[in-house]
């Protein structure tokens, strides 16, 4: 129950902080993904900056067991469903987290239509799943878990570092995050 209870609260908190810098609004994600305003980028990397650097230090000092984290096998599957996520959030604006978040902002009808398709094209793969993994698509280009850095003796790592290693980008994301200016120059 308290699992339950914890995740209601930071999905909720999760979700007024995405409506709270606006990237419940298509608009606002479309005006970023064509680099015209930069301010929901700058939230965005900063806050990928500060959670890396957070996992990085808790990880370093054994606070916070980085070993437990789920990382997805790659394979041709992933790729191709990560391409048809990049597609559908380029062209409609919004993803699951900010459409859920969206039905509460002026553009609710289109959030409303993303969850639904959200839902409708997860039951379509759910039920279409045998019939995809019979072709091999989920065991082309499998090359396992693979992490950016040495995490977990578990995962294979592109860089060996580890911690410090996802300490540095961090730092590295929290600097790009605060000197990108709001809005793109015009040239």
């Amino acid at each position: 129950m308290k699992d339950i209870i914890l995740a209601i609260f930071l999905g909720g908190f999760f979700g007024f902080s995405l409506y709270f810098v606006g990237a419940s609004n298509p608009a606002n994600i479309l005006s970023m993904l064509r680099l015209k305003k930069l301010r929901l980028m700058k939230v965005i990397v900063f806050a990928i900056g500060f959670g890396a650097f957070l996992v990085g230090l808790t990880g370093l000092f054994g606070v916070f067991p980085v070993t437990h984290f789920n990382v997805k096998t790659t394979n041709l599957g992933v790729i191709v469903g990560g391409l048809i996520f990049g597609i559908g959030f380029g062209y409609g604006g919004t993803c699951p987290g900010t459409a859920v978040a969206g039905i509460a902002d002026v553009a609710y009808k289109k959030s409303i239509s993303a969850v639904l398709g959200g839902l409708l094209g997860a039951f379509v793969f759910a039920i279409s799943y045998k019939a995809i993994a019979s072709t091999g698509l989920f065991s082309a280009l499998a090359v396992g878990k693979v992490t950016l850095f040495h995490i977990s003796d578990n995962y294979s790592s592109i860089f060996r570092i580890g911690m410090p290693g996802l300490l540095m980008l961090g730092v590295c994301f929290m600097g790009i995050g605060y000197f990108l200016p709001d809005e793109a120059r015009k040239l």
